[in-house]
Order: C-alpha cells, then structure tokens, then sequence
C-alpha cells in the first residue's frame, strides 16, 4: 500500500521492496508496476551473486534502490557507492540508506562524479541510466574497473544492444539477458543483462 505524507509542504510517497521500505520524493522515480521493483532487484540480486566484503558501485541509483540491495548483502566490510544527478533522489537515497554506515551516496552526473571518486577497481556496478543508456564513455569507465559481474537495467532495447556492443569492445560479455513485460499492452519492455569478463581469446 502506498502512503502519502507531507514534509515541510512537499510530499512523498512510501514503497516496499527487498523487505525495507523507500522514500520516494515528489517528482522522484520509480517503477509503475507495484511489482516491478521487487523482481527487478531479484534478478539484479541473482545476477550479481554479492558476496560478503565486495565493492559496489550503483550508477544512476536513484532513491538507492540496488545500492541498498547490495549493501545487505555485502555486509559490513563490503562498501556501496550510489552515484546519481537528481539532488531530492539523492536527499532520499541518504535517508533511506542511512543504517548502513558503509555506503556513500554522491550527486552529479555519473561522467563527472565517478572519474572524481578515486576509485580504480569494484567488483560489482550495476547501471540503471535513462532511456538514452549509459554510452561509451561510461561503458568503458565501468569496464576500466574490473568488476566480475555487471547488471545493466535496461528500458530501452535499441540503447542496451548499442551499450553490450560497447562492452563487448571492452572485454565484456553477456552471461544472460532477461526481458520483463512490466508495461502490459504497450511496445516498452525493461530487460536485466548480466555481463562478465570475457575469457581471454574467446
């Protein structure tokens, strides 16, 4: 069920997924379908296969949605690091991620913050960019770390073919790809492409 309350003269709404619950701010995003959220985070979660102590980076995190995610399932000596523009999203992600002290939510767009981060290795990142995708610039930021596994949360199809092209480029390759209906009656369709290392001369 969804609550509505206003803070200060400015509402949000409160939604349930992972088994916590998120604050999302007026004008903030998050997935229409009421289950949407939840099996996205599943099989982002099943994909990514966290390990206790790893690093994470979560692109685009929005409200901290994966970042959260993963957090739970790194544990307390893995670290999180949620990067996404949208100052009221971040405001919330910091509140809803505030009982993990290990992870860091930072404001900017992805092609400025994550370069000024310092961070040279993950092991996991997951990407959830806009429509337009993530491009090759990032694609290859991402890439340049070495994490194991990558989760790519796709809602345009044509901008995640363009984006696993860039990947491929970049030693990647797809381990599988889902493809999720959650828009019923429309031609959208959201997919989930879990990538990893390439082996050396495939």
């Amino acid at each position: 069920d969804r609550a509505v309350h206003r803070v200060h003269g400015r509402d949000f709404v409160r939604e349930r997924a992972d088994d916590r619950t998120w604050r999302v701010g007026e004008g903030g995003f998050w997935q229409v379908h009421p289950q949407a959220a939840e099996l996205l985070v599943d099989a982002v979660m099943r994909g990514l296969t966290p390990r206790k102590g790893e690093t994470a980076i979560d692109l685009y995190c929005g409200v901290g949605l994966f970042a959260g995610a993963l957090a739970d399932r790194v544990g307390e000596k893995g670290a999180v690091l949620g990067i996404e523009s949208g100052k009221r999203a971040v405001a919330d992600a910091r509140k809803n991620l505030a009982d993990f002290p290990r992870v860091r939510i930072e404001q900017g767009k992805v092609e400025k913050v994550l370069p000024r981060t310092g961070i040279t290795e993950a092991d996991l990142v997951v990407l959830d960019p806009p429509r337009t995708g993530a491009g090759r610039s990032i694609v290859e930021s991402v890439a340049a770390l070495g994490p194991r596994r990558i989760a790519y949360v796709a809602c345009d199809p044509a901008a995640l073919a363009r984006d696993l092209a860039y990947f491929t480029r970049a030693g990647y390759r797809p381990r599988f790809l889902r493809a999720f209906d959650l828009f019923p009656m429309t031609h959208h369709m959201e997919c989930v492409a879990i990538l990893e290392p390439a082996a050396k001369g495939a």
